[in-house]
């Protein structure tokens, strides 16, 4: 089984496409941030992606969720996550780079439906502290236009 978490509008063949909004037609309605992934048993699951989709979670959830996914993929299993790259925004905001309303989209998110605020932010170095310390080794990281995008595993 593969997850697509958060899929918005990019729903992925071959994978359970899951959304708090009924509106994107996805496989699965959950509110992730309330009942995390409480519906999948443990070790069952090969991969999750997490595409622009953490940053949406309080960061009071975000270990708790990322606690989740460990538990809910097998050994070996890959979690993908990419976020915004918040290095690169807050160098672009003390550069001068951004106006009101950039920097407004960019820290607090697009905010054109009630899901779409960003409530968490991540450097690359503490996205990677917070996967080891919850048992995941990053095989890659790296920007990507203007977000972060990191492949973990599970290992134990």
């Amino acid at each position: 089984m593969k997850l697509n978490i958060g899929c918005g509008n990019d729903k992925r063949a071959g994978y359970v496409n899951i959304d708090v909004r009924s509106e994107v037609n996805p496989d699965m309605i959950i509110d992730v941030e309330k009942e995390l992934l409480s519906r999948f048993q443990d070790n069952s699951c090969d991969e999750i992606i997490c595409i622009d989709f953490i940053e949406h979670l309080s960061f009071n959830r975000v270990e708790d969720f990322l606690k989740d996914c460990h538990r809910i993929l097998k050994r070996g299993g890959k979690l993908i996550v990419q976020v915004p790259d918040i290095e690169l925004h807050c160098k672009n905001i003390l550069e001068g780079k951004y106006n009101w309303k950039e920097l407004s989209y960019w820290i607090y998110g697009a905010q054109n439906h009630e899901y779409n605020y960003h409530k968490s932010g991540f450097t690359r170095s503490e996205l990677v502290k917070l996967l080891t310390k919850l048992g995941f080794k990053v095989i890659k990281i790296e920007r990507v236009n203007t977000n972060t995008y990191c492949e973990a595993i599970k290992e134990k």
